[in-house]
């Protein structure tokens, strides 16, 4: 029961002073200050439209973390969430449960609310062996796309503070992200965070589609597609294996805004469609 009443402790005096000032040592200089950078992958879903996107952590403190919390919002007409899987396991959880086995599977807890997955990694244990400490994968986002959605259309995936109250009862939501810890003499410090928020992309049928300089797969090369490469090579976009292969006019495996360049100049007239492998 005291390790329970631990991580309340801990995680409301962390959540409830988050809106009002950041933990800093006061003696800590500026070129201290500690980072933790969160990360989420960009992904395209599979053809029946379902995703798994990965959300890492960097750049933590020597200290490690003892308590996480935020939310990844997305917007839940274009997504549905059906699973998140931790990925990061310090051995908190089992060390939790063996001093009260109430305790077992509170360490990470999640919760899907109002187009927010709400994450919760906290332990009370001292031991900062059990903390998180590496730079690694922490956990999973798994979903699906909704099949209204458009053929190359995009959800962003954001890191959020979890719009939560601070602590039940208090009134107060939550507008910061909590990455911190406790130190010896029970002092406790959240981190400044850096965000990289994620993507997931619904793919295009590409049945059949062959056609070098074809990029939106409708048959023929068109300034259209000239278009999509560009937003491609600017990553507002994203692109299938086929629309991929027709956009590599260059043939060299990468696409750059020279097969933009290649297109326009085969719409143009300036360059034979043989240039783009166009028979």
């Amino acid at each position: 029961m005291k390790a329970q009443k631990a991580v309340a402790c801990l995680l409301t005096g962390l959540l409830a002073a988050v809106p009002v000032r950041i933990f800093w040592p006061e003696t800590a200089a500026a070129d201290e200050t500690e980072i933790v950078t969160v990360s989420i992958s960009r992904e395209i879903a599979a053809a029946d439209g379902t995703f798994t996107a990965t959300v890492f952590l960097d750049e933590l403190p020597a200290s490690g973390l003892c308590a996480v919390d935020f939310a990844v919002a997305y917007d839940p007409t274009v997504l549905s969430i059906s699973d998140v899987e931790l990925l990061y396991d310090t051995g908190a959880d089992d060390a939790e449960a063996a001093v009260n086995p109430d305790l077992a599977g509170t360490v990470f807890t999640w919760e899907d609310v109002d187009g927010e997955v709400r994450i919760r990694w906290a332990t009370a244990l001292k031991n900062a062996d059990y903390w998180l400490r590496e730079e690694r994968a922490f956990f999973t986002i798994s979903g699906q796309v909704s099949a209204e959605a458009l053929p190359i259309s995009r959800c962003d995936l954001r890191l959020v503070p979890a719009s939560r109250e601070t602590h039940d009862g208090s009134g107060v939501i939550n507008t910061l992200i909590v990455a911190g810890y406790v130190d010896a003499d029970g002092n406790s410090y959240n981190c400044e965070t850096w965000l990289n928020d994620g993507v997931v992309w619904k793919p295009k049928d590409e049945t059949g589609v062959t056609i070098a300089g074809d990029v939106d797969l409708d048959g023929a090369v068109t300034i259209s597609d000239a278009i999509q490469l560009h937003k491609l090579v600017a990553e507002e976009c994203t692109l299938g294996a086929a629309a991929y292969a027709n956009a590599d006019c260059e043939s060299d495996g990468i696409l750059t805004i020279a097969d933009v360049t290649l297109i326009l100049q085969y719409l143009d007239g300036q360059i034979e469609g043989t240039a783009l492998g166009i028979q």
